[in-house]
């Protein structure tokens, strides 16, 4: 067996220097064990780049790398594998193999792919920044993520927030903006980040606001917003209430006598003429 070792282990330019390795040295998938970030190797194994190169470098089609990229943001401990053995038979003449969504491989990859973006969608919804105290415009967030998304994701926080420093916390990985840059570090704990701020009670008063009983649905909104999420989230203390109430407040707009709509913009005055 051969070894290629992934650090870290969601990283594209890591994975694609072992792969690399390995498709030179013209070792099969089979003969190939993958691991992360150096733990549990084979102490039998020899790494992959110690192999003499036997043939050139690999040309793949332009979006495998951009599908490589997010399928290593998966948890499972077998995507590198994975991604080599799709990566042998696309240089063993199945250039469209990508295109072939009921191959078995193709399949799961995707899967994994999918799942990623799902979760990179919900840390864009649901992070929630809390002020440090004692510190002006510094904030820090705690997120829980599927995946291993964090680096994927940060660059949208940092040009969405660039106006103020933040961090946010994961278990595995966190993230920092000081303004200028972008730091990437170890995990940390949930006890690490704010439990609350005094702007937490403006959002939780803007969200009453602005839910709208007669939308409600329970089955879509725990779709949308899983209640794993909700511990992180202000206004989820609201949603019992709001649920609970939400039949009243229909019933009473139902009741209300008809208005007619008020004019937001007012009516241009015309110049009067000679």
């Amino acid at each position: 067996m051969f070894r290629a070792t992934v650090t870290p282990a969601w990283d594209l330019d890591a994975w694609r220097v072992q792969a690399r390795h390995a498709w030179e040295a013209a070792l099969p998938p089979e003969d190939v064990e993958w691991q992360a970030d150096a733990q549990g190797e084979l102490l039998a194994a020899t790494p992959v780049a110690d192999q003499p190169g036997r043939r050139k470098g690999l040309s793949v089609p332009a979006d495998f790398m951009a599908f490589a990229a997010s399928v290593l943001c998966h948890r499972d401990a077998g995507r590198h594998a994975l991604l080599y053995r799709l990566l042998w038979r696309i240089g063993n003449g199945e250039r469209a193999l990508l295109d072939r969504a009921t191959d078995a491989d193709v399949h799961r990859a995707m899967r994994w792919a999918q799942a990623v973006r799902r979760d990179t969608h919900k840390m864009k919804a649901f992070v929630r920044f809390r002020q440090v105290d004692g510190e002006d415009n510094a904030y820090i967030a705690w997120f829980e993520p599927d995946h291993f998304i964090v680096d994927r994701v940060a660059p949208f926080f940092m040009r969405r927030f660039a106006g103020m420093r933040w961090a946010i916390l994961t278990p595995y990985r966190s993230v920092q903006w000081d303004g200028s840059q972008l730091w990437a570090g170890e995990g940390a704990q949930r006890s690490d980040a704010p439990a609350d701020d005094a702007e937490d009670t403006l959002w939780r008063t803007y969200y009453a606001n602005i839910f709208n009983p007669a939308r409600l649905n329970t089955r879509m909104m725990r779709q949308e917003m899983p209640q794993k999420y909700w511990k992180h989230l202000p206004e989820a203390h609201l949603l019992p209430d709001l649920v609970r109430e939400a039949g009243r407040r229909v019933r009473e707009m139902g009741e209300r006598e008809a208005q007619a709509p008020r004019r937001r913009i007012p009516s241009r005055v015309r110049p009067p003429r000679d």
